[in-house]
């Protein structure tokens, strides 16, 4: 089935259910440029591709419809929409929004137990930022930032969150070299080392640095 086949750069994340991870499938072959703008995306060739029934590929693109990448024609399919850079700087910009409020939630909730598991996030994506490991640094960095999302223990951020993360996290797949990693960590430990400190001031400028590099 989907999860053994070759079609995949990465092991699927925990709790994702097989719609999601074709979902995530497919966008990232449109950010990739393998399905353009206008395209049909035909059903039965993702199933073929993926080794799986066309349902959960049916269920796949309802989920992008709803995230606005792919719409439904009339006597078409499904055609994937327009989807600019201009649009990822904007979901960009709307996480960074989303990060500093829950550095500002988690306010007065840091206890040295707390500090200790965040300085560990810091310090696993650092040693795979060192070993060029692009992929699993993005995966260190998203754990970080959701154990910020944990302790802040806002449902309303913390669901925000995952819907701009996985446009933004399959563009990273995508488009980041170790080049764009090492400036991103650059700014990423100042951001740490601020909200350790609990200068939320620092935290919520070094946040906007840091995510502003994951788009250049």
């Amino acid at each position: 089935m989907f999860k053994e086949t070759s079609s995949l750069s990465e092991k699927p994340e925990f709790g994702e259910s097989l719609p999601q991870q074709i979902a995530k499938h497919i966008l990232k072959k449109i950010l990739q440029g393998d399905l353009k703008a206008g395209e049909k995306i035909v059903e039965e060739e993702i199933s073929k591709e993926l080794n799986t029934s066309r349902a959960p590929v049916r269920e796949a693109l309802y989920l992008l419809q709803v995230d606005g990448i792919v719409e439904r024609k009339p006597r078409r399919g499904t055609i994937v929409k327009s989807f600019t850079r201009k649009e990822i700087v904007e979901y960009n910009d709307v996480m960074i929004g989303i990060i500093q409020m829950t550095v500002e939630f988690s306010r007065g909730k840091w206890q040295p137990d707390n500090k200790k598991q965040l300085s560990l996030y810091l310090e696993k994506a650092t040693l795979d930022c060192e070993q060029g490991k692009v992929i699993d640094y993005q995966l260190k960095a998203e754990q970080l930032f959701k154990y910020i999302l944990f302790l802040a223990d806002n449902k309303a951020l913390a669901r925000f969150y995952e819907e701009a993360n996985h446009i933004l996290k399959v563009f990273a797949q995508v488009q980041w070299s170790v080049a764009t990693m090492e400036k991103f960590h650059s700014k990423l430990k100042p951001f740490v080392e601020a909200v350790l400190k609990e200068d939320m001031a620092a935290a919520r400028q070094a946040i906007y640095e840091t995510l502003k590099h994951g788009v250049e």
